[in-house]
């Protein structure tokens, strides 16, 4: 099992709506959330704020198979539930799903395994 994991500096002004969002999502939603988690092959979901000096941080880990399809089914489906949501995040985060997948790894500048060879 992989993990998707992203974090996300909270725009000033936001925390309530994001908040408010998770709620929807917990709530009246949940039985949508169930149905897009099962179809993009996510058997876990995990939401954290974690207070900064100047700020809050988002930590977002989600468990799956393919991080990447994972990420293509939340950025290109039609589905009524996964457009809604990606309208919410797009809102809340400033930009949009599909440009996190032209490059979801980044430039790697660090790596340490125990294991070298």
């Amino acid at each position: 099992m992989a993990q998707l994991q992203i974090a996300y500096l909270l725009r000033s002004g936001t925390q309530e709506r994001w908040r408010r969002l998770y709620q929807e999502l917990a709530g009246p939603r949940l039985d949508q959330v169930e149905a897009f988690c099962r179809q993009a092959g996510i058997t876990r979901v995990q939401v954290r704020l974690v207070p900064l000096l100047h700020g809050e941080l988002m930590l977002i880990t989600l468990d799956t198979q393919e991080p990447q399809k994972t990420l293509q089914e939340l950025a290109t489906s039609r589905r009524p539930f996964e457009s809604w949501l990606r309208e919410q995040l797009q809102a809340l985060l400033g930009w949009g799903m599909q440009e996190v997948l032209t490059d979801p790894h980044g430039d790697l500048i660090f790596a340490w395994s125990a294991e070298r060879t």
